[in-house]
C-alpha cells in the first residue's frame, strides 16, 4: 500500500480524513499526520510518504511553501492540496508546484475517490521499473510537467478568453509529446496538467467543473478512451472551449463588449511604449477607473497586467521564431529599456530572454 501523510491545522478535519474516508480500498494507508508545516517536514523525513494531503492555509509554513520544501527533499512525492480557497491564484501556484490535484472543502466521497484513483494510477506507473526520469522531456520544469512559460500564457489566455492563444500554446505541447505513447505516465501527466489548469480557471469563475464538463467519472472515461495525440488535441481544445464559452454566457453584454474593445485596442497598440491605461480609456471614450473595474470584473486582472501579457507573449513569439538583438525585441514590443524588458520577461516566464532563447535553441538542435 502507498503511504499517506495528512497535513492540516484543524484536528477535526484530520480526524475526518483518518476515520471517515476509505483509504484501504484504494491502496493507501495513513502513515503520519501533522498540524503544521514544521511538523510535516519532520514526519516526512521519518516516514517517507508517497502522497501528502496538504491544507494550504496553515501557521508557520503555509501549504504551498511546504509542498515546495517536500519536493526538494523528496521529488517523487505526490501532493494533493485540500483548501477552502477557490481563488485562482492558489490553484495556479498549486499547478506550478506540480500538485497532482486539489480538493475544495467541503468535498464529497466521490470527489475524494476520484482523486485517489488518479494519484494511484500515477504512482503505479512511476513504480514500474522501466519508467525512468530520463523519459521526461528536457524542457519540463522541476515545478511541474508543463513548461513554466506555457503555464503562464495558458492561464492568462483563459482569463482573457482568447482561444487563439490557447491553441498556440497547446501546439507547443503537442510537439513535445509527439514521441510519447499517449497511454504512458508522462503523456498522461501532460493531459492531466492541462485539465487542472482549465479546472482552476472554472473554479475562479465561480462555476462548477461538473456543470461545464459533466461528472469527473465522465471526464475520466473520455480521457481513458483517447488513442492518439490527434484525438487528445481535439478533446483538450473542446474542454478549454467549453470553459471559455460557458463563462461568457454568464457575462453582461455591455461590459463584455467594452472588455473586448479594450483588448483589441491594446493588441493593436502594444508596440507603443507610451501606451497607458488612461490612453486606452480615452480611445474608448470612457473613464480610466471604469475601464479598470471592467477588467477586474471580466478577467480578474488589471489593464496593466493585460498590456504586459500581450507584450510578453509577442516577445516570446519573436524569440522562438527568429534571431534578434535583445534591444530590438524590447523595442518591437513597447519597451525603451532592454534591461527593464528582461526583468519583466523573467518575472513572467521564470527565465531571462537569453536563457529562454538558448533553451529552445538547444531543444531544436537535439531534435
Amino acid at each position: 500500500m502507498y503511504k499517506v501523510m495528512i497535513v492540516d491545522d484543524e484536528p477535526l478535519f484530520r480526524d475526518y480524513m483518518r476515520s471517515k474516508l476509505d483509504w484501504a480500498s484504494h491502496g493507501f494507508h495513513i502513515c503520519c499526520e501533522a498540524a503544521n508545516g514544521r511538523e510535516a517536514l519532520e514526519e516526512a523525513k521519518l516516514n517517507r510518504p508517497d502522497l501528502a494531503f496538504i491544507d494550504i492555509s496553515m501557521p508557520f509554513i503555509d501549504g504551498l511553501q511546504l509542498a515546495e520544501l517536500l519536493k526538494q527533499s523528496q521529488p517523487d512525492i505526490s501532493v494533493v492540496f485540500v483548501t477552502g480557497h477557490s481563488e485562482f491564484d492558489y490553484a495556479r501556484q498549486a499547478i506550478r508546484l506540480g500538485a497532482q490535484d486539489y480538493l475544495l472543502k467541503p468535498f464529497n466521497k466521490v470527489e475524494f475517490s476520484t482523486t485517489l484513483q488518479r494519484v494511484k494510477r500515477t504512482l503505479d506507473e512511476l513504480s514500474r521499473p522501466f519508467v525512468q526520469e530520463e523519459a521526461l522531456p528536457q524542457k519540463t520544469m522541476s515545478t511541474g510537467i508543463l513548461p513554466f512559460d506555457v503555464q503562464e500564457t495558458l492561464i492568462m489566455a483563459l482569463r482573457m478568453r482568447e482561444m487563439s492563444s490557447v491553441r498556440e500554446e497547446l501546439s507547443r505541447i503537442w510537439q513535445d509529446t509527439s514521441h510519447m505513447e499517449i497511454s504512458d505516465v508522462v503523456g498522461r501527466s501532460y493531459l492531466e496538467a492541462l485539465i487542472n489548469i482549465c479546472r482552476a480557471y472554472i473554479i475562479e469563475s465561480e462555476l462548477s467543473p461538473e456543470a461545464v464538463w459533466g461528472s469527473d467519472s465522465t471526464l475520466e472515461q473520455q480521457l481513458k478512451a483517447l488513442r492518439s495525440w490527434e484525438e487528445a488535441e481535439r478533446w483538450i481544445i473542446e474542454l478549454f472551449s467549453k470553459a471559455v464559452n460557458y463563462r461568457e454566457s454568464f457575462r453582461p453584454s455591455k461590459s463584455y463588449q467594452l472588455f473586448t474593445a479594450a483588448k483589441a485596442y491594446i493588441q493593436q497598440n502594444y508596440p507603443d511604449s507610451e501606451l497607458t491605461v488612461e490612453g486606452v480609456a480615452q480611445a474608448l471614450y470612457i473613464d480610466a477607473s471604469y475601464l479598470r473595474r471592467v477588467f477586474k470584473k471580466e478577467a480578474n486582472i488589471s489593464v496593466v497586467d493585460y498590456i504586459t501579457y500581450i507584450r510578453m507573449k509577442e516577445a516570446k513569439g519573436i524569440l522562438l521564431t527568429r534571431p534578434m538583438k535583445l534591444s530590438a525585441v524590447a523595442e518591437k514590443v513597447g519597451y525603451n529599456d532592454p534591461n527593464y524588458f528582461s526583468k519583466c520577461f523573467k518575472k513572467r516566464f521564470g527565465l531571462a530572454p537569453s536563457e529562454f532563447e538558448q533553451l529552445h535553441a538547444n531543444k531544436a538542435n537535439s531534435e
